[in-house]
């Protein structure tokens, strides 16, 4: 019977252990519902404990972020140290299952860090820096052809397309994985192109002069939205930004969502534009036009990825049935060049594609780069087709 009572008996958690799993359950909140619409009582009530037990662990809803972000760099650099040695596929596939373990991993790194206060995200750049040194490190041992810029490009769209958000429910993690280590790998063995293919479309003019008020508005706030997210806005912030009072913006829009909806019928508008009915389009041509849209709109795409969970509940359907008709569009064009895989894991290669385009143009100053264009459209290419 003693034996029994001690097999039944509740773990106790050392307080590093509670610490780690307060901040995955948060990890998991803030990848959800974003920082702003999450509260300490919420972790407090998915761990089981009150709130003021968690204040052991956390001083306050700052230090619950940085420590979610903070597990999830333990976990790259645990990711790369037990694979120091190994060749580069076998990092490759311990990162893919790393980044299916732990889906939260990149709306941290890249949407929920704004957040945090700049010293303590000074401090996530800089161990996030490392690690994509030493990813990109191991690749240039693989390949010494390689300047360290351009690993730096392979590596993140090689990171991007693990990391892509969005795959189908129904497939299961070995598909998703397998899929998505393989156009990694691809992606790690690609030669960035020299030069254009071919006309690109030209980038959206500079500043210049607004049409109209309401235009100014939506321009300064989609600047803001992008650097420091929604949430981290607030009406006097767009105001003071072109020297009027908040209150006067509500003459333009009745409140800030009707200011980020403006802002995604903007970026939905235009990519109607150019996607609009042209007869059948190739695959190679679909991404170029989509590629060219990101790099004409940087701020604007920023935004309609990281930003949709502040939409509305009927705008977000909207957005939802719009990125599946693309990703549609895309896998019917890549099936024939890839005839044995399934639908599943064609519509897993899209949305891996669609994440390194996205990324490539809008983090850091990638967009840059004198040939981004095509290094965008080529690794793209090279994730729905395998190179």
């Amino acid at each position: 019977m003693a034996a029994d009572n001690a097999t039944s008996a509740p773990v106790r958690r050392t307080a590093a252990q509670r610490r780690a799993q307060l901040a995955e359950l948060a990890a998991r909140r803030f990848q959800e519902l974003g920082y702003h619409h999450v509260s300490l009582a919420d972790v407090a009530a998915d761990a089981g404990i009150t709130a003021p037990a968690l204040y052991r662990h956390f001083r306050n809803k700052q230090g619950l972020l940085a420590g979610a972000i903070g597990i999830v760099l333990d976990a790259a650099e645990d990711t790369l140290a037990r694979t120091q040695g190994e060749p580069l596929e076998a990092v490759v596939a311990a990162v893919a299952e790393l980044t299916a373990e732990r889906r939260y991993l990149w709306a941290l790194l890249q949407r929920e860090v704004r957040f945090l206060e700049p010293e303590a995200r000074a401090g996530v750049q800089e161990r996030f820096t490392r690690v994509v040194d030493e990813f990109a490190r191991r690749l240039v041992e693989r390949r010494p052809e390689l300047a360290r810029d351009d690993a730096r490009v392979l590596v993140t769209a090689a990171t991007s397309a693990l990391a892509s958000p969005s795959v189908p429910r129904s497939a299961p993690r070995s598909l998703v994985v397998g899929t998505l280590s393989a156009a990694a790998t691809a992606i790690l063995h690609a030669d960035l192109p020299r030069e254009q293919p071919g006309p690109v479309a030209e980038p959206a003019p500079a500043a210049r002069e607004p049409a109209d008020r309401r235009t100014e508005l939506l321009d300064t706030a989609i600047d803001l939205f992008f650097e420091r997210g929604f949430t981290g806005v607030s009406l006097d912030d767009i105001g003071a930004a072109i020297g009027i009072a908040g209150p006067s913006i509500y003459h333009h829009f009745p409140t800030k969502t009707d200011i980020l909806l403006a802002a995604f019928t903007r970026a939905t508008d235009r990519l109607a534009e150019e996607h609009s009915p042209r007869g059948e389009r190739s695959l190679a041509e679909l991404v170029g036009t989509y590629t060219d849209f990101c790099l004409q709109n940087r701020k604007l795409v920023g935004i309609y990825v990281w930003e949709t969970m502040n939409l509305p509940p009927d705008a977000q359907r909207r957005i939802t049935a719009a990125l599946r008709a693309r990703v549609s569009e895309w896998s019917a064009a890549l099936r024939p060049q890839r005839p044995e895989e399934d639908e599943r894991a064609a519509r897993i290669r899209v949305h891996a594609a669609l994440t390194v385009i996205d990324d490539l143009v809008r983090l850091g100053r990638l967009h840059e780069r004198p040939l981004i264009a095509a290094e965008a459209r080529h690794l793209a290419m090279t994730t729905l087709t395998g190179g």
